[in-house]
């Protein structure tokens, strides 16, 4: 089950916190849309009545059967056991060892066992240490046996290479690094989803209302042709204006087909993201909105730099890369390490018999430096090399993340305030065709104007109707887009990622 909590929306969409959020959505039909994935849809269904569904509801629904996201979390099962893996470095590993058998040596049949409990111990200056305890038995066929137990203790501390806190905690800050890098995977993954079924959403509200404005536009042709019909009944036209009439009236059924088909193509775009049987009559109700939402590019660009994943994923990648310059510089230092040893041992007929000896067996000990010196071997040199190149690049990588995130930010404003002013000229322009094609209609019926004008002007009132819709559905993108650009979606649409 996927562990994403929708929480709230803003149906303006977008703005990155740059404007009061408010709203909070219940989503009451879920249940009439929870059908799971690959069942079969009853008859009954696809002849239902068509099922309103708001922006909110398709989020969600969205979210809760994406497969992207669902193979994410599936993902993050293994990526959380590889950290857990990571930090329980420098837990105690306890073995059990023994051997059992038969031997024969000289005619001599012997039978032997022996117990070996072992633990390693691992600790964050690079020392090891192992602490074994041997017990073995050996009964000879004919003959008493003899059975021995021993304790020993050893360890090894590197001094140079392979020693010290940075070298011994790498392997640990690496995991978190790439834990938090899978974490910010996760996050753009649900991003990326979420604008998508955003996008998708919108388009299929854009169509639909193309649809509406086509119809609008051949019901205005139809009104008009009835006009005509009266003024030629009243001898005021010729019957040649009802040609105009006609061929208007075509081409606006040609344009409802197309729009038809245009609205269906995007009602299956949406269900195919919702993971929604095709035949499901679902549609997007939202009220278009175009409230005005003033972003602060350099308040945006400082959201951007703290928030989004991509961005943050190359900082990520430079602490790896300096991470793995330490690992590989220690390497090329000369391998000396202070080893030592103790033990202690005691036999005896039965190994029963040696466990309680051990008390009063003297200690054996052993104190050194190990010592081992590469004359030439240029492979150790080769990882300082590559490490050292690869965190230049990574570097690089970053530098030019950061000018891509301030131009993407720059992109995003310009682009709003843009579509914001188009939009205003939109809504204009509609408001003037309008009146305009209102106006000489009434022309047309006291004689003053003539068929073709009004036809005209009537056409410039749909083009512009349909201007001012694409304005307002561009303006909306932008807004998420800009969301997108700063990595602010889940904020703006109080989405938590239950990542536990």
């Amino acid at each position: 089950m996927i562990a994403v909590s929708v929480k709230a929306e803003n149906t303006n969409g977008g703005g990155a916190g740059m404007a009061n959020r408010q709203g909070w959505m219940v989503l009451p039909i879920l249940a009439l849309l929870a059908t799971p994935l690959g069942a079969a849809t009853p008859p009954s269904a696809t002849a239902a009545a068509p099922i309103a569904i708001t922006l909110p509801e398709a989020v969600f629904i969205g979210l809760r059967d994406n497969r992207t996201i669902k193979s994410d979390y599936l993902q993050r099962i293994a990526d959380k056991f590889a950290l857990r893996v990571a930090e329980d470095r420098f837990t105690p590993r306890v073995y059990l060892g023994g051997t059992v058998g038969v031997s024969r040596l000289s005619g001599l049949r012997s039978n032997q066992a022996s117990l070996n409990p072992t633990v390693t111990l691992a600790t964050p200056t690079g020392a090891s240490f192992t602490f074994g305890w041997l017990n073995q038995q050996t009964n000879p066929h004919g003959s008493l046996g003899t059975g021995s137990s021993g304790l020993t203790m050893q360890f090894v501390q590197p001094l140079l290479a392979g020693g010290g806190i940075d070298y011994a905690t790498a392997p640990v800050r690496l995991a978190r690094i790439s834990e938090t890098s899978n974490q910010l995977r996760l996050k753009q993954t649900v991003i990326d989803t979420i604008t998508q079924i955003v996008l998708a959403y919108r388009a299929s509200i854009q169509a639909h209302q193309q649809l509406r404005i086509v119809r609008d536009g051949l019901k205005r042709a139809r009104d008009l042709l009835e006009v005509n019909r009266a003024l030629l009944a009243a001898g005021r036209i010729a019957q040649v204006e009802l040609v105009q009439s006609d061929v208007n009236i075509a081409q606006q059924e040609l344009q409802v087909s197309s729009a038809e088909n245009a609205d269906d193509a995007a009602r299956l775009a949406l269900l195919v993201l919702l993971a929604l049987d095709p035949r499901s009559k679902v549609i997007a109700i939202d009220t278009l909105s175009s409230t005005p939402v003033k972003v602060d590019q350099e308040q945006a660009l400082r959201v951007a730099y703290n928030t989004q994943p991509a961005y943050l994923s190359r900082r990520l990648a430079i602490e790896s890369g300096q991470i793995n310059l330490t690992v590989a510089r220690n390497q090329r230092l000369w391998d000396v390490s202070a080893v030592g040893s103790a033990g202690q041992q005691a036999n005896g007929r039965d190994v029963f018999q040696t466990i309680p000896a051990l008390r009063s067996a003297k200690t054996n000990y052993s104190l050194g430096l190990q010592l081992n010196i590469p004359i030439y071997d240029p492979t150790r040199e080769q990882g300082e090399v590559n490490a050292t190149v690869s965190l230049r690049q990574t570097e690089l990588a970053a530098a030019q993340a950061t000018d891509q995130v301030r131009q993407q930010v720059t992109d995003a404003v310009r682009n709003i305030e843009s579509q914001r002013r188009q939009l205003e000229l939109a809504k204009r322009a509609r408001e003037l065709a309008a009146n305009q094609a209102q106006i000489e209609l009434l022309k047309l019926q006291v004689g003053r104007s003539s068929n073709f004008q009004v036809v005209s002007f009537q056409n410039e009132l749909q083009q512009a109707e349909n201007t001012e819709l694409v304005g307002i559905i561009a303006y909306q993108n932008a807004l998420t887009a800009m969301d997108q650009v700063l990595g602010t979606t889940l904020d703006t649409w109080r989405i938590g990622l239950n990542d536990q």
